[in-house]
């Protein structure tokens, strides 16, 4: 035992030795590679899947840190096994000098991180929670957004980390050469909100939208990507699931969506975000390989496949989209232009000094051909094209050289649209603006002119850049927000407060017959409103002992109620008994959400220990008509509406006794306290014994409201 403690520990000495340094090395090697990216955005890229990496990153993070760790974890093996060799008491010197060693390396390169990337402030933020998104967000569910009679179609380009910094200081831009030439020509004869026609305009990036999905997000959906370790990326099932974006109109619309990049479409949740948000087609690297239309079955360059193909793709999926009815949305994601250095295609001239300038005037050609090829299409007249970077390029030193006070900003360009601006002078905004500007460009009129955090820049209405100040949004934007992690990530699979509010989720319990067998019904009403990520009910009767009685899946009606027959016949006679409910997660992994004890006994309700609280009772009364096919009931006067969780009404008559159907009443008003109605085919029932039962779960239990229907009624 003596001898595999000692090999265990010599294991985990080396273990801790390796995990040091590459600690250490990955720290110095995430300052190199995004010298001056926020802290948001690493936290952002942790917690998201590795999958859709591209390849350059991988290797250099291999060459860089973990190359560097593995070998000096080798040689400290190596140095001890030599003095172990001379003299056995060197052996723990050693250990305890490199430990120290990788240590303070440790420390110090995570001191320098922390200063660097502000960690400290970013946390402090993170700690204060902010009203701000809350307070100015429009909810594109509730905000009027009304389509022309003849619905435009839309090509949106992603380009990444293209900024109107690229073009030469003359046109606006902060270098002495134009590397974008073609990109700036279209701008300027098309709209990027610049009070000058030969001055370039572009977006700002604002907190949360400074990378690549930061940017999709906001321009989509006028919301920064806030919420930090465990954001919704990580998730895998939902990306954002309490917004309403541009995909999501679009597809209410009619739309066909579709999304094209040239990597695989995982990376950053992309994948994700696009299928829940807008149901788009998603055309990435595994849909070209998988279907033949790559060079070879193992082709593989940069991130995926390289923009030449990306555009040439895109021609044919526009012809085929545009050979059909449905109005349609194209969204394309350049990739050549990413950091380091970009992407030489064979395309690519050796026009400037270094290989990123190349690249990206090779890029600017590439879409102005795209462009003119759309022009000559039969559908371009009723098409809008936006084109605008995806962020500010993270290239560590290309644009080292321009003037520090230079106001760095993403491209911006939108061709061919349907409207014209309100007002004529330079705008200031950001991405978070293009989301209702996209909109207006297609001919829609927006109640309010704004939509998410985002203002329509073709009215004159303010952005928040303008009515607040930059320096202000970016602050409130990253603080920790409530409102976004309740109510648009929705990122906690299960909220305990909201699962088992006693408005929220309501539990009818039923007792029945059926030969010698006994058993008990439960119905489950209001789970279709709660936010938590279920995948199902399961419920369960157990004994006093604990031991599970009976246990089923619950089934969804048409009424929207959870349904379950639990049989009770092995329940000691007397004995009390148990009912939970479960809620299943998409790992199906169960978590309570009610239990309540009490004692079965024949012909009779399940009888709860707790009170009922009668305060909600309805107070002016019920009333009904009939036909002889249809019986209406209302019931008004309810006190404090917005505590009432459900208010149903039992029907039954003698051939029904033990097993009555109920029903949900609607609210229909709420004068002089909340009104409910609803219609009952009574067809069915026998009119002579037919009764009528009203019941209301208020925060205690349910409470009858109304006596039965006599026969004389």
């Amino acid at each position: 035992m003596k001898k595999i403690g000692k090999v265990l520990t010599k294991i985990l000495f080396i273990l801790a030795l390796f995990l040091l340094a590459l600690l250490s090395f990955s720290v110095f090697w995430t300052m190199y590679v995004w010298p001056d990216v926020s802290f948001d955005q690493i936290v952002f890229h942790i917690t998201s899947p590795i999958a859709g990496t591209g390849s350059n990153l991988l290797v250099d993070y291999c060459l860089r840190a973990l190359l560097p760790s593995a070998v000096i974890t080798a040689a400290a093996v190596v140095l001890k096994v030599i003095l172990k060799k001379k003299d056995e008491k060197k052996v723990k010197k050693a250990n305890i000098i490199m430990v120290l060693a990788l240590a303070v390396l440790f420390v110090v390169s995570a001191s320098i991180f922390a200063s660097r990337y502000k960690v400290i402030q970013y946390f402090t933020a993170k700690s204060e929670n902010s009203d701000f998104i809350r307070e100015n967000y429009a909810d594109p569910s509730k905000v009027s957004v009304t389509f022309p009679e003849k619905k435009r179609n839309l090509v949106y380009i992603f380009l990444e980390s293209v900024e109107m910094t690229y073009a030469d200081k003359k046109s606006g831009g902060a270098l002495d050469y134009n590397c974008i030439p073609e990109l700036t020509k279209l701008a300027m004869e098309n709209d990027c909100f610049s009070g000058d026609k030969n001055t370039l305009n572009g977006a700002r990036v604002s907190f949360g939208t400074t990378y690549t999905m930061g940017g999709m997000v906001a321009q989509s959906s006028g919301l920064p990507v806030v919420g930090g370790i465990g954001n919704a990326a990580s998730q895998q099932d939902s990306f954002y699931p309490g917004a309403t974006v541009l995909g999501d109109i679009l597809k209410r619309e009619g739309y066909t969506n579709e999304l094209m990049v040239g990597s695989p479409v995982e990376f950053g949740g992309r994948g994700v975000y696009y299928t829940t948000h807008g149901d788009h087609k998603i055309f990435d690297y595994n849909f070209a390989l998988k279907g033949g239309k790559l060079p070879t079955s193992d082709y593989y360059v940069w991130w995926g496949f390289e923009d030449k193909k990306l555009f040439d793709f895109a021609k044919e999926e526009l012809k085929d989209l545009s050979s059909k009815d449905a109005p349609f949305n194209l969204t394309l994601l350049t990739v050549d232009t990413h950091f380091e250095d970009g992407y030489p295609c064979e395309d690519c001239k050796n026009e400037f000094d270094t290989q990123y300038a190349n690249v990206i005037a090779c890029s600017s050609k590439r879409v102005k051909e795209f462009i003119d090829w759309i022009k000559q299409q039969d559908f371009y007249e009723n098409t809008t094209i936006v084109l605008n970077g995806d962020h500010l390029t993270m290239d560590k030193d290309f644009l080292n050289s321009i003037d520090a006070k230079y106001d760095r900003k993403t491209f911006t360009a939108i061709i061919n649209p349907a409207c014209e601006r309100e007002e004529k002078g330079s705008r200031l905004f950001c991405t978070l603006d293009l989301f209702p500007t996209t909109l207006a460009a297609m001919g829609c009129k927006i109640e309010g002119d704004r939509l998410g955090l985002g203002t329509n820049l073709y009215s004159s209405k303010k952005t928040l850049f303008e009515e607040f100040g930059e320096d202000f949004v970016n602050a409130e934007l990253s603080k920790n927000s409530e409102f976004v992690n309740t109510q648009i990530s929705r990122w906690d699979p299960f909220d305990f407060n909201t699962l088992t509010y006693s408005h929220a989720l309501n539990t009818d319990i039923k007792f029945g017959v059926d030969g010698n067998k006994k058993y008990v019904l439960v119905g489950l009403f209001g789970a279709e409103n709660i936010n938590a990520k279920t995948r199902g009910y399961v419920a369960r009767i157990k004994g006093a002992d604990g031991s599970v009685i009976d246990s089923c899946e619950m089934q969804l009606d048409d009424s929207r109620i959870y349904n379950a027959t639990l049989e009770v016949t092995n329940l000691a006679s007397g004995a009390p008994g148990t009912l939970e409910i479960y809620a299943r997660d998409s790992k199906k992994t169960e978590h309570l959400v009610y239990s309540e004890s009490g004692f079965f006994s024949n012909n009779v309700l399940f009888e709860r220990s707790r009170k009922v609280d009668k305060s909600q009772k309805c107070n002016s009364g019920v009333s009904f008509s009939a036909d002889g096919k249809t019986m209406t009931i209302t019931a008004s006067g309810f006190k404090n509406p917005n505590d009432i969780g459900v208010v149903y009404v039992y029907v039954w008559d003698k051939r029904s006794l033990n097993n009555p159907e109920y029903y949900a009443l609607t609210r229909v008003s709420e004068d002089n306290g909340a009104t409910y109605s609803v219609d009952i085919d009574i067809s069915k029932y026998d009119r002579k014994t037919l009764k009528v039962h009203l019941y209301q779960r208020a925060s205690g239990g349910w409470t009858k409201i109304w006596k039965e229907i006599k026969t004389s009624d």
